[in-house]
């Protein structure tokens, strides 16, 4: 007999069972992971194949995959069990009890000069609320939360997109990052003439960075040297303290690095250089959970004091 819960839906389990399949793209996957036999797995998604009277899963050469009706299936269910799990949430905050789980993606640098701070103080105030962060470069946390796989995204020229709304942004600097012993270390500003003979160690390609560089080195004719092209701002810093060269990155800052002091930003003053901004982001449709609003609301408090005490007698 149907609960009504899930309209025209008898087999509540069986929904379980093939988002388990749906995410891990895999029926013996999900089988470890639920600690459900497989046998019994694949029986209750058979019959909610014959409920719906449509195949939910096509197998092929290159392993599972989803069926149109699967994929319909499995985007409607996901919208049911965030409600589900926001009225969970409430309940919970009427009753004084605020729990839950939020998934925050962060650059690596922003990670390491503010997080730790965050985590312990929110966690004092709200014991029972979990995270799971999720490190990555801007492009990718783009495409997480875009993804669904993420709640709250923060990063460095995190470029908007169709899907997702900007909660917050402060203005950064285009900078050079070099060694303090370097000859131009001691520099307030440099133009990208100053930079003819350098060595670069490079953001990787398709980063928003590389880009308003290259539009920097073409301004003036340079084609720059470089030994290292990566996605890792923090792997660009560890090889600039090595004096492997200089990096180039936007930044919130300028002036000797308060967390690492081998290593100096230095602003390039060159006029028309593109705007970059630190974002915080959450998809269109906002946040899922009472739990991810209250980190919302404390995250955006945190990092504009962060930003204040970054920038303070700049």
């Amino acid at each position: 007999m149907a609960l009504g819960l899930l309209p025209n839906f008898i087999n509540t389990t069986a929904l379980r069972y093939f988002y388990e399949v749906a995410r891990y793209g895999s029926f013996q996957v999900a089988e470890e992971k639920i600690h459900i036999a497989g046998s019994a797995i694949r029986r209750q998604i058979q019959l909610l194949e014959e409920e719906l009277g449509a195949k939910l899963f096509i197998r092929s050469r290159n392993g599972l995959r989803l069926s149109a009706a699967g994929e319909a299936l499995l985007y409607r269910l996901r919208r049911a069990m965030k409600e589900l799990s926001s009225a969970r949430l409430e309940i919970d905050i009427l009753q004084g009890m605020h729990t839950g789980n939020v998934r925050v993606g962060l650059n690596e640098t922003v990670a390491r000069e503010m997080l730790p701070v965050f985590i312990s103080e929110f966690s004092k105030k709200y014991p029972r609320i979990t995270f799971e962060i999720i490190v990555a470069n801007s492009n990718a946390l783009v495409e997480i939360l875009l993804r669904n796989e993420a709640d709250i995204i923060v990063g460095y020229a995190i470029e908007p997109r169709g899907g997702m709304q900007k909660v917050l942004s402060f203005k950064l600097r285009v900078c050079i990052t070099v060694h303090k012993s370097h000859r131009l270390a001691k520099q307030e500003s440099v133009r990208v003439s100053d930079l003819v003979d350098e060595t670069f160690i490079l953001p990787s390609a398709d980063s928003h960075t590389r880009r308003v560089f290259n539009e920097l080195f073409e301004r003036v004719a340079i084609k720059p040297a470089y030994n290292v092209s990566t996605n890792s701002f923090e792997l660009i810093g560890l090889l600039v303290a090595k004096g492997l060269g200089i990096g180039c990155q936007v930044s919130l800052v300028w002036g000797p690095d308060p967390a690492r002091p081998d290593l100096v930003y230095i602003p390039v003053r060159d006029a028309k250089v593109s705007s970059a901004a630190l974002g915080c982001c959450i998809g269109e449709e906002g946040v899922p959970n009472m739990a991810t609003s209250l980190c919302l609301k404390e995250l955006t408090s945190a990092l504009e004091e962060w930003a204040m005490r970054s920038t303070k007698g700049r």
